[in-house]
């Protein structure tokens, strides 16, 4: 068989094969967070101001963890109404970046300041 010719038949092979990818054995599954979720951080030359929102579709029991600079400043669970946002802040003295984890029936989210 010619080179020119191998080189279609290849082509061509590779065209029609599925493609599969593997995930590591250990990867846990990805699950999107069921809520709509917001953080935001006002600071002034002292403190800085962090809210967190929550907002569900259905009525959840979401945990939240507010940390700054790999200090936990806030840990709290609470219900979230069906469509009814909720928010939690918090004043600390100033921090550049701020994140919240929130966590729901085995699903959980991680959101940061800038």
């Amino acid at each position: 068989m010619p080179h020119r010719m191998l080189r279609s038949a290849a082509t061509a092979l590779l065209a029609s094969a599925p493609i599969v990818v593997a995930a590591p054995a250990q990867a846990a599954p990805q699950h999107t967070f069921p809520c709509a979720v917001g953080i935001q951080n006002v600071s002034n030359a002292v403190t800085s101001t962090i809210t967190v929102s929550v907002t569900c579709g259905d009525t959840r029991t979401v945990s939240a963890r507010i940390t700054a600079d790999d200090a936990e400043l806030m840990s709290l669970q609470q219900t979230v109404q069906a469509g009814v946002q909720q928010s939690v802040t918090v004043t600390v003295p100033r921090v550049q970046r701020a994140c919240a984890t929130l966590q729901t029936d085995g699903a959980s989210t991680t959101l940061c300041t800038p």
